[in-house]
């Protein structure tokens, strides 16, 4: 009897002091799911970061990642936000 394959997934690590975008973040998640049979798995970071990092893990379809890569990973972008370009230091509240 042969090992199930491994489903493929897209782990994105997140960095500390970034926020999500939830109607991005569900469109992630669809992407992945009915385009590539994939599903997301979110981790934060411990250590300060420029971006989310998104890693291709398990077996994806041969021929496949190019595309996903292509469509998924400006995705990742768009459902993840940082506002530390925001200067606030001098505002008084």
């Amino acid at each position: 009897m042969s090992e199930p394959a491994a489903l493929p997934v897209l782990l994105v690590i997140v960095p500390p002091d970034w926020e999500a975008e939830p109607a991005a973040l569900t469109e992630l998640r669809r992407c992945l799911a009915d385009d590539y049979g994939a599903r997301l798995s979110l981790r934060q970071g411990s250590v300060p970061m420029r971006s989310p990092l998104p890693l291709f893990c398990g077996v994806w379809p041969r021929g496949v990642l190019w595309y996903a890569r292509r469509d998924v990973v400006p995705r990742v972008h768009q459902a993840f936000f940082t506002l530390n370009w925001l200067d606030l230091g001098d505002v008084a509240v």
